[in-house]
């Protein structure tokens, strides 16, 4: 098996991916203040900052930018930890608890037509590899 022809092939076809309406909405939660919200929705609605910045992947002054952002549009609160107070916990509020479960309806809606339309093996298949994928992470960099 050619794995560079392979990869050649798969770059040449996520080069398409944009054009995909359930790709394009895929990419859109994973990113951006959406991913920080959609983060804090899998983890309670609450989380420290930089458990945010490491999860995600983004530089401190990211996280704490996107999170200013946020507050102003009544999406999260920040606010000290009781246990330390040199900690803030960045809370879910209900309107951000509210977008979060409206973007995720939206797009589980949009993914199970998707895996629908890929018939049931192939289907399974695509989540196997993908939670593989998930699962192996950075171990090729």
């Amino acid at each position: 098996m050619n794995y560079t022809e392979l990869a050649i092939q798969l770059i040449d076809m996520r080069a398409c991916a944009p054009q995909i309406k359930m790709e394009r909405a895929m990419s859109q939660i994973a990113r951006g203040e959406i991913l920080a919200l959609n983060y804090l929705a899998a983890n309670g609605n609450r989380a420290y900052p930089k458990d945010m910045s490491r999860a995600l992947m983004l530089t401190t002054a990211r996280v704490a930018a996107m999170l200013k952002s946020l507050e102003r549009q009544d999406m999260i609160t920040r606010t000290p930890d009781s246990a330390d107070n040199r900690q803030v916990i960045v809370s879910l509020t209900e309107k951000g608890i509210s977008l979060v479960e409206e973007r995720r309806t939206a797009m589980i809606h949009s993914v199970a037509k998707m895996l629908e339309a890929l018939g049931e093996e192939d289907a399974e298949a695509y989540v196997r590899i993908q939670a593989k994928l998930i699962e192996l992470g950075d171990i090729w960099r």
